[in-house]
């Protein structure tokens, strides 16, 4: 009888298969359909991909479909119980809290929505952090914010950008929201308020790629969605839901090339995942190897899994840009030298079990590999990995017994020569004594011969600590790798090689982004397919999202109510006098540097410096460092070290 979950796993390919049939132009995919139900061909489950340098998976190209794919007929998507107003809290983690943020303001906005404090498009605008505060410099001006200020959108003209260029950030992109930065300990805090469809703008073209086909797009949304919603609705006090890294989601802005990421957000326009009436967690990885894990597996999370299982994904292996590592080895062990000592090791621990010392024994070659171990049942995360081995041991040789040789008979007919007497007498009966005593026997080593034993022995070695580490054939930092083993014979049936292969990259939980990738290119199959089979307990349903109420800049009225008064704008600095002897000019490279009446941070400060502020120095530095300086309007000491000539 088979077992509940073979079952399952039957029931599954029947359900793909036929509504593959259904959709696909029989002619012309029939081929690839049968390898699939099959198994993945030689060619395709033997590719091989080298590791990048780099501990980031490369953007992948497009898988082409055999086939133009055709239009989907999708099941109809239910309207969620679940309301929202569909905004979202970043938090810019990548930026790793700025001294100073230089922004362009390429849209219409005012700070903390103050239609007296507001900025001309395109406004260039610097933030910067000192003891603690937010200074804001625009203009020639620098402004001290407080503890926190935020860049509040406005609505624009229809089509035009709308939305925060961030010189710090990796890319170009535009910020679409609104921009509050607060004063932390260290430096500045940025978080984006920002609609869930735009931020998917910006998650989606960096989590997978704009070059996918378009239904594994949209299965990609659809999970970064689910995903968002859920760490939103699970931020508790936080003054931010989720941040711009791996720790979340990758979020890089928005960038209008990416067209089939745009149509695939806008296509699937609040759709989420339901599990037992909330978001579910919808992970999702790089490439499972080729099969799923669950949550509470790689992570220990109880009651996570009950939208997820542990199944084959002949997607995702049949994908020739799944990534894997892999090594090769003769049955000699020709290949690694690394791998031949830690087998040799564990041999010689072996055999020295059994009696065999150093120097009795030589390794020979491998019989066999298994995987061995699962760290759970039906799982190809393998503990260990068992090699069968051959030794060459140092045995005694077994000789022939000798055969006594006869003494010649005597002669009759010869007579007795007389004894001698006297001295010659007795000298004749010592050496006849010493002649006629048996000669001690000498000790002999018995005789050893090298042969092949007859016996294989087990041998059994650390996937994670000895292969995957001292073979580097990792593909993670954790350990979470599957292990297989490929055996190639020679024409008598006999082992010639040994390939070991990892593949798995990332954590292996939901959704394989490879394995979409394939499912959309290369069989033609839509994003609920794609979700039914990652998630095959999730409940999909959509969000009905408010409309975003943008107030024009003209409809505020005169005064917000601030918390605190408007801040004063500091005037433009006045020109700099003439350099007297022993002067020189020189410019502040610090994000705010304190003026103090004198040489010691214990002294009243004077004034506060931007960033690039030229001044005038005119003395030498003291012993501590400090150097007496002055402008046009205030005069007192600095730290050298804060300044370039």
């Amino acid at each position: 009888m088979k077992d509940n979950r073979t079952v399952r796993n039957a029931r599954r390919v029947m359900a793909l298969a036929l509504t593959m049939l259904l959709m696909l132009d029989a002619p012309a995919r029939a081929g690839g359909l049968f390898d699939w139900l099959l198994g993945p061909s030689a060619t395709e489950a033997a590719a091989v991909v080298t590791l990048p340098p780099a501990d980031q998976m490369p953007i992948p190209q497009d898988v082409e479909a055999e086939t133009p794919v055709p239009e989907a007929t999708l099941a109809p998507i239910p309207e969620a119980a679940i309301q929202d107003d569909g905004v979202l809290r970043v938090l810019l983690a990548s930026l790793s809290e700025p001294q100073q943020l230089h922004l362009t303001l390429a849209g219409v906005y005012a700070v903390d929505g103050d239609p007296g404090f507001r900025f001309d498009r395109d406004a260039r605008v610097a933030l910067s952090w000192a003891e603690g505060r937010v200074y804001l410099s625009v203009g020639g001006l620098t402004i001290d914010m407080g503890a926190s200020v935020t860049l509040t959108r406005h609505r624009a003209a229809e089509g035009a950008e709308n939305g925060i260029y961030i010189d710090e950030s990796e890319k170009r992109t535009l910020y679409c929201g609104d921009l509050k930065v607060s004063a932390e300990q260290n430096g500045l805090k940025p978080v984006l308020s920002i609609q869930a469809e735009d931020y998917l703008y910006g998650v989606v073209a960096y989590e997978m790629s704009d070059s996918f086909p378009i239904e594994a797009l949209k299965a990609q949304a659809v999970a970064a969605r689910t995903y968002a919603m859920q760490r939103k609705w699970q931020a508790g006090g936080r003054d931010y839901d989720l941040v711009d890294t791996t720790a979340d989601q990758v979020f890089k802005g928005y960038d209008a090339a990416y067209q089939n990421v745009v149509r695939a957000v806008d296509d699937t326009r609040g759709v989420v995942g339901l599990y037992d009436g909330a978001f579910a967690v919808c992970y999702y990885t790089a490439s499972n190897g080729g099969q799923t894990a669950l949550a509470s597996q790689i992570w220990k999370r109880a009651g996570s899994d009950g939208y997820l299982a542990m199944e084959d994904d002949p997607f995702d292996l049949e994908n020739p840009r799944s990534l894997q590592n892999d090594l090769t080895v003769t049955a000699k062990c020709e290949g690694s030298a690394a791998l031949k000592a830690m087998l040799e090791q564990a041999l010689g621990e072996r055999l020295a079990a059994d009696g065999w010392g150093a120097g009795e024994w030589e390794f020979d070659s491998i019989a066999s590999v298994t995987p061995v171990n699962p760290r759970f049942e039906g799982s190809r995360m393998y503990e260990g990995l068992e090699f069968g081995l051959r030794a060459r041991l140092l045995k005694p040789v077994a000789t022939p017994t000798p055969v006594p040789t006869e003494s010649p008979a005597e002669s009759p007919t010869e007579s007795p020569a007389p004894e001698p007497t006297g001295e010659a007498g007795a000298l004749a009966a010592i050496f006849t004594e010493e002649e006629t005593q048996a000669p001690t026997a000498e000790p002999t080593e018995v005789p050893r011969a090298w042969a092949l034993s007859d016996e294989i022995y087990p041998v059994t070695l650390s996937v994670y600590d000895q292969i995957k580490d001292k073979l580097s054939l990792g593909l993670n930092g954790s350990d979470c790798e599957l292990i297989s083993v490929e055996t190639q014979a020679d024409a008598d049936g006999e082992p010639r090689a040994f390939t070991l292969i990892m593949r798995r990259f990332g954590h292996g939980v939901g959704m394989s982004q490879r394995g979409a990738q394939w499912m959309a290119g290369h069989y033609g199959m839509n994003w609920q397919q794609i979700i039914a089979f990652y998630y095959p307990g999730l409940s999909v349903e959509r969000m009905a999202w408010p409309e975003e109420g943008l107030t024009a800049l003209d409809a505020l009225p005169d005064s917000v109510g601030a918390a605190r008064p408007k801040p004063t704008p500091t005037p433009t600095p006045a020109p700099l006098p003439a350099l007297k002897e022993g002067e020189r000019y020189a410019a502040v490279t610090a994000s705010a540097l304190n003026v103090r009446e004198q040489p010691t941070t214990a002294a009243r400060v004077v004034d506060r410096l931007a960033k690039g502020r030229r001044l005038i120095v005119s003395s030498q530095p003291d012993e501590d460092g400090w150097v007496a300086v002055h402008t046009a309007e205030i005069e007192g000491y600095v730290k050298e070290e804060y300044l370039e000539y």
